[in-house]
């Protein structure tokens, strides 16, 4: 009998945990975990600085400039970024100064460059309400001491920003999770093999590989071994330093399915062999020595369901991640969809939001060895075990794969 799907992800979930921290280089650390937190050793900005190039001075000689009555003030400094001030301002005069520049001594606002003329040394301030508000205060972003990105967070284009800005050259990442792939079947080509008559190649492996990585993890492909029991444990011996073993193929009831009998030879304990969910039933799944072993139906569209959907999670927690669920929301369904569902069904299909909420389309040739319809998929339609056929107009649940 089949586990239901909440059954088989908890139960896999169970058996795993992150994998230990390393230190890489910050230009590597692309949708990485962190391990730790990250403390701020320094203030950010480190100093007074000008958000703006204009004229550093003392806010109220200026608070009443206008076009009508201009205020002149000395010029007593220059100040480029990347320098420090030379003199502090005094009541009187002005430094002119460029974005990011240090605000001198003294200083309590900046003008704008646009609204100053100088000549012979001599700064004409046209207008100067709110030049108060032109300054960036030396740690108004971040204190020293501050904890500013938290354990578990995912490397993205913002925190490789602000690593770098704090310094961090080697952040503390999670490993990323090996994942052994491994085609079986007789019938499966290499895809630069002539196809010979009853063969199809291998596209799981493919596949399967750019599943892994979007979840995080490392895939590294062991090729094809042929319905042989010999050759499926061979191939799997070799894959044993790997984090998590998968397998497609030979996984349902036929008389060459033969990696659940791979299985009791080599002494995985099965946690289950069948999963409620359509497609991608047919799933066996084992423990050795802590280390999981999966086996997928070799239908491409199964395998990939079924990754989505167990091993997808997996992945994401061993690789430290906090979250590892695609998020769900609520959409119309703008075609009927005519199966009834007996297990929990995923069926590939294109999300568009309208109006402020969502519509959803099923695309055509769903069938489980079709790809198809991943190509263009965004989302999957999420219908409950149970349901009878859909109709137009019916609110659905989709399981997102993409932004929208």
């Amino acid at each position: 009998m089949a586990v239901s799907l909440d059954m088989a992800q908890d139960k896999l979930l169970k058996t795993v945990q992150p994998l230990a921290a390393e230190e890489v280089a910050l230009a590597d650390c692309w949708r990485r975990v962190l391990a730790g937190e990250i403390v701020a050793d320094t203030d950010f900005p480190p100093f007074d600085r000008s958000p703006l190039d204009g004229y550093a001075l003392i806010a109220a000689d200026v608070a009443e400039a206008s076009p009508q009555q201009p205020v002149v003030l000395e010029v007593v400094d220059d100040i480029p970024a990347g320098n420090v001030p030379r003199v502090a301002v005094r009541p009187g005069t002005a430094a002119k100064i460029m974005t990011g520049a240090p605000v001198p001594e003294g200083a309590t606002g900046v003008v704008r460059r646009e609204d100053v003329r100088e000549e012979e040394g001599r700064a004409t301030v046209f207008a100067g309400a709110g030049v108060d508000n032109n300054l960036c205060r030396r740690g108004e972003e971040i204190a020293a001491g501050e904890k500013v990105i938290t354990a578990g967070t995912v490397v993205n284009a913002g925190v490789m920003g602000l690593l770098a800005l704090l310094g961090v050259a080697r952040p503390r990442v999670y490993k990323q999770p090996r994942v052994a792939l491994l085609a079986t079947g007789s019938e499966v080509a290499d895809i630069e093999a002539p196809l010979k008559p009853g063969a199809i190649r291998n596209s799981n492996s493919y596949m399967l590989a750019a599943q892994v990585r979007d979840a995080g993890a490392e895939p590294v492909l062991f090729g094809i071994a042929r319905d042989e029991i010999a050759a499926i444990i061979t191939r799997l011996s070799d894959a044993a330093d790997c984090d998590l073993i998968v397998t497609t193929g030979g996984v349902s009831a036929g008389d060459y399915d033969l990696v659940a009998d791979v299985y009791r030879e080599m002494g995985i304990d099965v946690l289950f062999d069948r999963v409620g969910i359509k497609p991608g039933m047919p799933v066996l799944a084992g423990l050795k020595a802590g280390k999981l072993y999966i086996g997928l139906s070799g239908n491409p569209a199964a395998a990939s369901v079924a990754f989505e959907q167990i091993v997808r999670p997996v992945l994401l927690k061993m690789g430290g991640r906090r979250e590892w669920w695609r998020p769900r929301a609520k959409a119309l369904l703008t075609a009927p969809f005519t199966k009834p569902s007996g297990a929990t069904r995923f069926v590939w299909a294109a999300c568009r939001p309208v109006n402020g909420g969502l519509t959803v389309e099923p695309l055509p040739l769903q069938g489980n060895g079709m790809l198809k319809s991943a190509v263009t998929a965004n989302a999957m339609i999420v219908i409950p075990a149970g349901s009878p056929p859909l109709a137009a107009g019916s609110v659905v649940e989709v399981c997102l794969l993409a932004d929208l």
